[in-house]
């Protein structure tokens, strides 16, 4: 039934093409506490919902996404001004924070970073430049600094909605929502917990509770146990799945061991695939890869793999250090054996395919011993980061550009932060780069690769 109220109808599909996200975050948004319910509309029965409700839920939740889809040079509602005002660092960080939708300003430790990396453009006006009105600090002109406020912020790519929870823009302050594990340990669920604790869309997790046979709510929801039981007998892939999360996560779910058979069924599904490429092969059938394809099936973005491609055979001497990516098998488009880019996936992007088989974590090399406190440089960082992942260090091109995308964490230390000793640049502590090396999906915890 439509709500009297609602002028604006719009499906998951309008709602990914508004906010500039794909469908995958749609679907995670939907099970999150609040999210404005959906109900089938038109000839299609299509799930449509109240636009108004999400975007004011989204504003509330998710600025960063909200900004996106708002039709304003001006979005988070910056005080006017002319465009040659000077303003403070200190200015800038509690707009930023305003922008992220925080009560607090962002950390200036955190701006001075940026400014290092080139987001954020340094001073317009530093004291002693000669120039009036006198300074007797760093300052910015308010258009730079509102051109950095309103900047087109990028967001971590994912790969499938049930990975979405990663790669989200974390809520506002003062909106905490409920993880993954903690919803899979309760023992009574509603049906956004039962969505989110087998990452699922909420239409799937409503979908199932009109199922046959699936189990009647009591007065304060649904059994844990119960819903697992179901599930279990009912949705294999779907529990499989989550068990290989919970165990990826160090999180036991509640109330519901993993069984034997549960164990097999997980073999069987993990083995299933691989097991087709030989039949194939031995038909005469290999297996092929558009360039387009070869990211998504090792669970990187498109443009990882399209990367990849590009990749051109080093030596050093008469020693090949790493193979060049293997040679397309046709042009128009461009295919891959998928069996000689497996092979060079597993040589040359060890964590990668650890991740990908579902084998386990594995380094290329030990980590460096060393004092845990101390400072390493991003040339440090980009050395270890790939000599124990890669077997090679990174470029320092390729470093600098994670770390401007944030893809590694923020530098314990800044230039002139006031602290001892004294740095002129980034640096973090090797314990923060150990913790970050370990922590990647399917880098070492097991130590060495054989």
């Amino acid at each position: 039934m439509i709500p009297a109220d609602a002028d604006e109808l719009v499906t998951s599909q309008d709602i990914a093409e508004k906010y500039q996200a794909n469908e995958g975050n749609v679907a995670y948004w939907t099970t999150l506490p609040g999210f404005p319910e959906g109900w089938p509309s038109g000839p299609g029965r299509t799930l449509v919902r109240d636009a108004a409700l999400v975007d004011e839920w989204l504003k509330e939740n998710l600025p960063v996404h909200w900004a996106k889809g708002q039709d304003s040079d001006n979005p988070f509602g910056l005080p006017a001004g002319r465009p040659k005002d000077l303003v403070t660092l200190s200015d800038i960080c509690a707009w930023e924070g305003k922008a992220l939708g925080r009560k607090e300003p962002v950390p200036e430790a955190t701006l001075r970073g940026y400014i290092s990396r080139k987001i954020l453009p340094g001073p317009d006006r530093t004291p002693g430049d000669g120039k009036r009105p006198e300074v007797t600090e760093r300052k910015w002109f308010r258009e730079t600094a509102y051109t950095f406020v309103n900047r087109k912020r990028r967001m971590r790519r994912q790969t499938t909605p049930q990975d979405a929870a990663v790669s989200e823009q974390a809520p506002a302050a003062g909106s905490e929502l409920p993880g993954r594990s903690t919803i899979a340990r309760r023992k009574r669920l509603d049906a956004q917990g039962i969505a989110t604790a087998y990452s699922v869309s909420g239409q799937t997790a409503r979908g199932w509770i009109r199922a046959e046979g699936f189990p009647e709510a009591g007065e304060d929801g649904y059994s844990a146990a119960e819903v697992d039981k179901w599930v279990r007998e009912n949705r294999r892939r779907t529990w499989v799945a989550a068990q290989r999360r919970a165990q990826l996560s160090g999180h036991a779910w509640a109330d519901s061991p993993a069984t034997d058979t549960d164990a097999g069924a997980q073999k069987e599904l993990t083995d299933r695939a691989p097991a087709a490429e030989p039949a194939a092969e031995a038909q005469g059938e290999r297996a092929k890869l558009t360039a387009e394809m070869i990211g998504p099936r090792y669970g990187v973005s498109e443009y990882t793999g399209l990367q990849w491609t590009k990749v051109k055979e080093k030596r050093e001497g008469d020693k090949v250090v790493r193979r060049a990516f293997p040679a397309p098998r046709s042009t128009q488009p461009r295919t891959y054996d998928q069996l000689e880019v497996d092979a060079w996936v597993e040589k040359h992007r060890p964590h990668v395919w650890a991740a990908f088989k579902g084998t386990g974590p594995a380094l290329v090399h030990d980590l460096p011993e060393g004092d845990p406190r101390d400072l390493l440089d991003i040339y440090d960082f980009a050395e270890v980061l790939g000599m124990t992942t890669r077997g090679e260090a990174l470029a320092r091109e390729t470093i600098r550009a994670y770390h401007a995308r944030g893809q590694v964490p923020f530098a314990d230390r800044t230039a002139d932060d006031g602290k001892k000793p004294r740095v002129f640049q980034d640096h973090w502590y090797r314990e923060t780069i150990y913790r970050f090396i370990l922590s990647r999906r399917g880098s070492g915890r097991f130590g060495r690769r054989n």
